[in-house]
């Protein structure tokens, strides 16, 4: 049986996932989740719909992160940390982080000579 195309995000990145660390099946990410032995498996061949938001959310579990952390666009690790500390933080809390931010990020826009981001 050919494999289906995968569009959905969770999909995706779970194939890329698994594809690119040779110490993870889908079997034994089925088995760890506490999911069907080939669950995994039917979810990336097409043979059955896509992952419930609990599924997912154990499949992340067993992966060691969680589904805000695997689904975010973080690209490397300061990235994930912050990702992960907010995720961690009520929301007075993140608003205040967020603010902090902007004025980090402003402030280092205003420390940067003109016409340097020309020159990088």
């Amino acid at each position: 049986m050919k494999d289906h195309e995968i569009i959905e995000p969770f999909l995706i990145r779970l194939k890329q996932r698994i594809d690119s660390d040779p110490e993870i099946t889908a079997a034994s990410l089925s088995v760890k989740a506490g999911l069907s032995n080939a669950a995994i498996r039917h979810w990336l061949n097409g043979d059955s719909k896509s992952p419930t938001l609990e599924s997912a959310r154990k499949v992340c579990a067993a992966l060691g992160t969680t589904l805000e952390e695997f689904m975010s666009e973080a690209t490397n690790p300061v990235e994930r940390e912050i990702a992960h500390l907010a995720l961690q933080l009520p929301d007075h809390l993140l608003k205040e982080l967020l603010g902090y931010g902007r004025g980090l990020a402003a402030a280092a826009d205003q420390s940067q000579p003109k016409g340097a981001e020309e020159n990088e």
